[in-house]
């Protein structure tokens, strides 16, 4: 899938106004005014390797700024699925990836996801989710959802704005993804993107829970 279709101007700008709005009248759902960089997509994948017959699931594809890296970079044969909550998002993304896969749901329900389309384990889990944003039971379920869904050797990979660094609800994230993984992989800052965020990468799912 090497494809590449870049966003026209007006479907940045539409884009843009589509997170202010979001944010403006509900800021829980979503994690900034802006949406992310190509930047912080190229980040998000930088070093995995993926090939034939892999499984790559996106949690909150939103406007598709990772979604369009991701694609050019997939090589023929690998299942991607999108798992997108906002419809009026979900249908958007549809209609700009022709050919991709796309659910309309909950990241919590990625195990059942998979089943429904007949998907194995995901050897790569992508989020665009605004955990700090989000009750500690969600990001728990999400969480559990994603440790019973990923592959043993797979990488979950997600990202936190510097400004939240030391926002209770992503202290609280950053401690219990830790019991969901065994391994972290470093982290590594984006400035490029607005706000500037760092990529958090995990992998070997615990068997412990």
């Amino acid at each position: 899938m090497n494809s590449q279709t870049p966003t026209t101007p007006l479907e940045q700008l539409q884009d843009a106004f589509h997170f202010l709005g979001r944010f403006l009248t509900r800021p829980g759902t979503i994690g900034s005014i802006w949406p992310s960089s190509r930047q912080l997509g190229e980040a998000m994948i930088d070093k995995l390797l993926m090939k034939s017959g892999d499984v790559v699931v996106e949690y909150g594809p939103g406007t598709g700024s990772f979604t369009r890296v991701l694609r050019e970079h997939m090589p023929s044969g690998v299942e991607y699925l999108g798992i997108e909550h906002d419809r009026e998002l979900h249908q958007k993304l549809v209609v700009r990836f022709p050919g991709m896969r796309f659910h309309h749901g909950s990241a919590e329900e990625t195990p059942e996801i998979l089943n429904h389309y007949r998907l194995g384990r995901a050897k790569l889990v992508v989020s665009g989710l605004p955990f700090a944003n989000m009750p500690p039971s969600l990001q728990e379920r999400i969480l559990r959802a994603t440790s019973s869904s990923l592959h043993p050797h797979g990488t979950f990979r997600t990202f936190t704005y510097l400004l939240s660094t030391l926002n209770p609800s992503t202290i609280h994230f950053r401690r219990l993804v830790s019991e969901h993984f065994e391994k972290h992989q470093g982290s590594r800052t984006v400035i490029q993107n607005f706000p500037p965020a760092r990529v958090l990468s995990y992998s070997n799912p615990s068997s412990k829970l």
